[in-house]
């Protein structure tokens, strides 16, 4: 019970030590008496699922209890506990660390978003073969292939590198999707131009698109030839794919990736327009997952 104790005046000492960012506020605090433990648990254990990809340890599942039932379920300890998952660089007891552990269960998601789940060891040997013909092209003089297949091999690389390059900022979570979508993989997985440009729209948007802008993506992807689509020049699949996760239906559309991975429900049109606004101005994923989390919808409170 002593270590409980510590444990949960950690977290508290961590709480009031976050600094609040503007969010939709709640004027009045709900009452949660009669909330069951048992349902604090659940909720619990479905951040650190949904969050770290892992369960919570005994100790953590019990002093996060503590902390919470001892705050009335604030939302302010909510966000901090969330908060925590997702930065949290500290060595745990088991030898996790709650960001990395954040970073790579996005990373994950996003390959089940666009590449069906498909495991690393297969992108790692696609990308070996693609390396090997590239050193085989340049042995025999064949520098086309070689600059070809060494591009593919690149772009795999890129892929599997996606997670720990987030996690570093050196890339932004729209390049990692970017990425996701523009690979052989993704293309065996979407054959033919027709099908990978609709795919597209679906995978990153949630909707399919209109004449004008499937005819602009096509002519870039099928055709190397020069269109506009969301009033940005393109004139082959890489322009593509950039113009797509750049664009401001990227944000409604990670959006909507948000409420229905987590509330399993399309966000309403306020929801939508708040985080949008929100993403296209400070590019932090993390912010709206926290948001979404801390909810008593996704606590089911």
């Amino acid at each position: 019970m002593k270590k409980l104790l510590i444990c949960a005046a950690l977290f508290l000492a961590f709480f009031s030590s976050c600094k609040k960012e503007s969010k939709i506020s709640d004027n009045t605090a709900p009452d949660y008496y009669g909330v069951s433990t048992i349902k604090v648990k659940n909720y619990i254990n479905r951040i650190f699922i949904d969050l770290t990809g892992r369960e919570p340890l005994d100790t953590e599942m019990d002093s996060l209890v503590l902390v919470l039932e001892a705050n009335n379920l604030k939302f302010s300890t909510r966000e901090a506990i969330i908060f925590n998952l997702q930065n949290d660089t500290t060595t745990q007891s088991n030898g996790d660390n709650f960001k990395e552990l954040f970073y790579a269960n996005l990373y994950e998601q996003q390959k089940a978003r666009f590449l069906e789940g498909i495991p690393d060891f297969e992108i790692a040997q696609r990308m070996g073969n693609a390396y090997t013909a590239a050193r085989n092209d340049s042995l025999t003089g064949n520098m086309l292939g070689y600059f070809w297949n060494k591009e593919q091999g690149d772009i795999y690389a890129d892929v599997l590198t996606s997670d720990t390059a987030f996690l570093n900022g050196s890339i932004s979570f729209n390049e990692m999707c970017r990425r996701m979508c523009y690979n052989g993989i993704y293309d065996i997985i979407n054959m033919n131009s027709f099908n990978y440009v609709n795919a597209v729209f679906d995978n990153l948007f949630y909707r399919f698109p209109t004449t004008d802008e499937f005819n602009a993506s096509y002519n870039m992807v099928e055709f190397d030839q020069a269109d506009l689509l969301f009033g940005k020049p393109g004139s082959n699949k890489y322009d593509f794919s950039r113009i797509a996760v750049n664009s401001k239906e990227f944000n409604d559309g990670l959006v909507t990736w948000v409420y229905r991975s987590y509330l399993s429900r399309f966000p309403t049109t306020q929801e939508t327009f708040i985080y949008s606004n929100h993403y296209s101005t400070n590019s932090n994923i993390s912010y709206i997952i926290k948001e979404v989390m801390k909810t008593d919808e996704y606590a089911n409170f």
